[in-house]
Formats: structure tokens, sequence, C-alpha cells
């Protein structure tokens, strides 16, 4: 299910707040621990730093994903200017 199918009618509730950031979770850092991945996930020092920086805040609206500010993989930003 696409969350950005359902727009929001007016600005969102904290529940629907805190829906968002447990989806947020459940794709980072619960699947780095399924998957068994001890240095993804979450970011603390010593992990690898995998992150998307975004311009806008994801648990706003979920379409602020695309809004995609820098890339870095394992600490390392990446031109996306191609």
């Amino acid at each position: 299910m696409k969350l950005a199918r359902f727009p929001a009618a007016s600005a969102p509730s904290s529940a629907s707040l805190r829906y968002a950031a447990d989806v947020l979770v459940a794709a980072t850092r619960n699947g780095a621990e399924f998957l068994r991945m001890s240095d993804s996930g979450t970011i603390a020092a010593g992990k690898s730093a995998d992150l998307l920086v975004l311009d806008a805040n994801p648990l706003d609206d979920i379409t602020n994903t695309r809004k995609i500010n820098a890339v870095y993989l394992r600490g390392v930003a990446v031109n996306r200017a191609r």
C-alpha cells in the first residue's frame, strides 16, 4: 500500500505522525535488525553511513521522501548530477 495515495484533509494528527514514524522505523531500524545488519538501521558512531538527507520532514507528508537533498553511501556523498 502506498501511503501517498491517501492525502490528508488537514494538518496531520498526532496519531498519523506516530504511524508515519512507526513506518520509518520499520523500514530502517527494524529491517536492519531482522536482517542481522548490526552496522545499519540507525545513525550512530561506527555504523555504515548509508542515508538520505531530505529537504522536508517525511512525518509531515510521506511524499517528502521524494525531496532528496543528498545521498551518502558508506559515509561518502554521492554525486547525483547525471
